[in-house]
């Protein structure tokens, strides 16, 4: 250990020493009485413990195809954000209302929609970081939480001690938080670790960083509830909160939202030139392609050299391919181009191909590796028994909501595997197999409470093998059915889809057909007969499913009287607005969403008549401007005839003094004009609860098909325009 990591540690030590002062002397008569001599050596000894255990642990960065784990600040590359308008849900009126206004707040001082994470961290107690899979949510909280722990010598300007949580450990609902940061300080070996968090808690002396709420196991609506709760109840601590995008629905409270952009060129190459640097400080990949590198030229190249030109090498052929380029934005993605690179392997056609070809390739090196060593009994270790495994473990857990495999499952699990294979696997021992899977860097071994258990790297490698499953074993039509609406299976159906080469369709009609069975109510029929209808004699130069799609946000039931309903609906427009634009880019819907939650608000709030009245006239010149380029036939929708209308009421507003029955009627007459006037069915404005989760569903389903036929090699363009036409519309025989 150098000097400057014993000072580092030692200054860690003082500062939980100094976090501590008073506790005993708080705690005295209680369960935990002891005295302070004791104490203050034990919490010496557990402090310094914690903090190698978190540097260990947290300050490293995976680099797959060598054995050297490097520095996380030393291929770190800074992050930025933008500000997220979610539309989420709320558990009450009054937790809508500190939400609105503390967005009204935050808008009066914008801090752009370029953020740098360090920045916006500083300022904000409570944060929540958004982004797509394997973007670097881990990394960023990483990050912070080790600039924290260097603290005054950091660039994180609050004295908190960091507590990292992975949330893949949640896995009953007895599981909490509170728990989970009192098991952190006891396997460093504090003394009376749960009064001890509850003390530090109190005195708001943690930065708490969550890790992966969409990996736990429990339901979000549970978690988002309890993490509320929580900071409700220690608000002095700051919090950093990370989700995939696509799984967050549920409001933190009072946590402000940003979603981690995609890196830009700059990004990709300043990372790919770490990478090579980092990776040619390894003496087996320098010799290996030096004797390449130098069989050209007349004098040897140095080690920088050498990285320096491979880096040129990979930014060059990245540069020339397209599909690769978009995935070198998530660092994970860029990580494993950059081994492709190195190994003088082609870049793939989609990110299904790039992990195929990246943990093919990491399988086949330490099997040579260790085959190499010559080891009785280990040399039929093969590419296909290692595949055959994990597709086994991760399809297994994922079906059950399981993320960590206790040792002892995961030894039965590999004996019965290895029992049905030929004479010569059956020789290989279990604690052999687990650590090649180990060093490879898929998945590890980790010390959970007083057990080991296996856990994949990242949970993406996992979702990678449970598509291998289902593509292998031929089970895309029982997966379509179980899992379409499941949030939590996106990325299977996307790396699915790329895997399916010559036989995507068939995917996709699946999806098709149980994304219609979602429209199983006469209202919801009602809906698409209405978006066909209005759109068939439309001149606008769109695509006619696009007009359809853009015709859902004027189609949308309004003037609900259960937010919860009207929330899910403003959040169902946030889908088909993401559907609407995998077709055309023409229509902007922001006004439109904010006149909504305007309504939304004010209905929820009791806002008096009149401003629900000219909330309703914004709400009518928003949609007009907005779906514009649609150029709806007259005859059928004119919002001149509507403003007509509206403006009407004018004379009829009733006072806020009057009794609520009035004021609702009068909320009710507003209705009237605007479905007749539109033509949309009568009934519009009863859709149930469950009919709007329908709807949803079926709106997300049919994304999803659009994303998975992205992401296929080949799609028979037959088939997709036939698909196409039928979206959004009610097809009789």
């Amino acid at each position: 250990m150098s000097i400057k990591q014993e000072q580092n540690i030692r200054e860690v030590v003082s500062r939980f020493e100094k976090a501590l002062s008073g506790f005993v002397e708080s705690e005295q008569g209680r369960e935990c009485d002891v005295s302070e001599t004791y104490f203050n050596h034990a919490v010496a000894k557990a402090a310094r413990r914690y903090t190698k255990n978190y540097l260990e642990i947290h300050s490293f960065a995976q680099l797959f195809g060598s054995q050297k784990l490097p520095d996380l600040s030393s291929i770190y590359i800074l992050q930025k954000f933008q500000p997220h308008t979610s539309i989420r849900n709320f558990n009450s009126v009054n937790e809508l209302e500190e939400a609105f206004t503390r967005d009204l707040q935050r808008s009066n001082h914008s801090k752009g929609s370029n953020l740098i994470g360090l920045n916006i961290a500083n300022e904000e107690e409570y944060l929540t970081i958004l982004g797509h899979p394997a973007v670097g949510k881990t990394t960023f909280l990483k990050y912070i939480g080790l600039e924290a722990l260097h603290y005054p010598d950091s660039r994180y300007r609050h004295e908190v001690l960091p507590v990292f949580l992975k949330m893949w450990k949640f896995c009953r609902n007895t599981d909490t938080l509170l728990q989970a940061i009192a098991e952190e300080f006891n396997k460093a070996g504090f003394p009376f670790s749960q009064q001890l968090a509850l003390w530090m808690l109190e005195q708001g002396k943690l930065l708490i960083l969550v890790d992966g709420l969409n990996e736990a196991v429990l339901s979000q609506t549970h978690l988002s509830q309890h993490v509320q709760d929580f900071v409700k109840t220690y608000p002095k601590n700051r919090y950093i909160v990370s989700s995939r995008l696509a799984s967050y629905q549920n409001s933190l409270g009072q946590f402000l939202e940003v979603v981690l952009q995609p890196w830009g060129d700059l990004h990709v190459q300043e990372y790919i030139h770490k990478w090579f640097a980092i990776a040619y400080e390894s003496e087996v990949i320098d010799e290996s392609m030096s004797s390449i590198s130098n069989a050209t030229s007349s004098s040897p190249k140095s080690k920088q050299d050498l990285a320096s030109e491979e880096a040129q090498r990979c930014w060059k052929i990245l540069q020339l391919h397209p599909i690769a380029k978009e995935l070198a934005k998530s660092p994970l993605c860029l990580s494993l181009l950059c081994l492709l690179s190195d190994r003088r392997y082609s870049f793939p056609s989609n990110i299904s191909g790039l992990y195929q070809k990246a943990i093919h390739l990491l399988f086949e090196e330490q099997i040579v590796k260790n085959q190499l060593q010559n080891n009785e009994g280990e040399q039929s270790l093969s590419t296909d028994i290692l595949d055959l495994i994990l597709t086994e473990i991760a399809y297994k857990g994922f079906e059950l909501r399981q993320n960590l495999f206790s040792l002892e499952e995961i030894t039965e699990h590999i004996q019965t595997i290895l029992s049905s294979c030929t004479v010569d696997l059956q020789k290989l021992e279990v604690e052999f197999v687990l650590k090649v899977l180990q060093q490879m860097g898929i998945c590890r071994l980790t010390n959970l409470n007083t057990s080991v258990s296996l856990v994949f790297s990242h949970i993406t490698f996992q979702e990678y093998f449970v598509a291998r499953y289902i593509y292998n074993h031929g089970k895309v039509r029982q997966l379509v059915p179980n899992h379409l609406s499941d949030r939590r299976w996106q990325e299977v159906f996307l790396l699915l889809a790329g895997m399916m080469v010559g036989n995507t369709e068939e995917l996709l009609l699946c999806i098709e057909s149980q994304a219609f069975d979602y429209i199983n109510t006469n209202r919801l029929r009602d809906i698409l007969d209405w978006l066909e209808q209005i759109t068939i004699n439309s001149t606008g130069n769109l695509k006619n499913v696009a007009k359809r799609i853009a015709s859902l946000f004027l189609a949308r039931p309004r003037f609900l009287s259960e937010l919860a309903t009207a929330l899910v609906l403003t959040r169902m427009l946030g889908i088909a607005r993401d559907l609407y634009e995998t077709f055309d880019l023409s229509i902007n819907f922001s006004k439109i969403f904010e006149s909504d939650l305007s309504m939304s608000l004010a209905h929820a709030l009791d806002f008096d008549s009149e401003t629900e009245l000219n909330l309703t006239l914004q709400l009518c010149s928003n949609i007009e401007q907005s779906l514009a380029p649609i150029n709806f036939d007259s005859r059928y929708i004119n919002f001149m005839a509507v403003n007509t209308r509206l403006e009407s009421l004018h004379t009829q507003v009733p006072s806020y003094d009057q009794a609520f029955e009035v004021r609702e009627e009068f909320r009710q007459k507003i209705s009237r004009i605007w479905l007749k006037t539109l033509y949309l069915p009568s009934d519009l404005n009863q859709i149930s609860h469950q009919e709007v989760e329908s709807l949803e569903n079926y709106l997300y389903a049919n994304l999803l098909m659009v994303k998975c036929k992205k992401t296929a090699i080949a799609v028979s363009l037959k088939t997709w325009e036939e698909i196409e036409s039928r979206m959004l519309r009610i097809i009789r025989d």
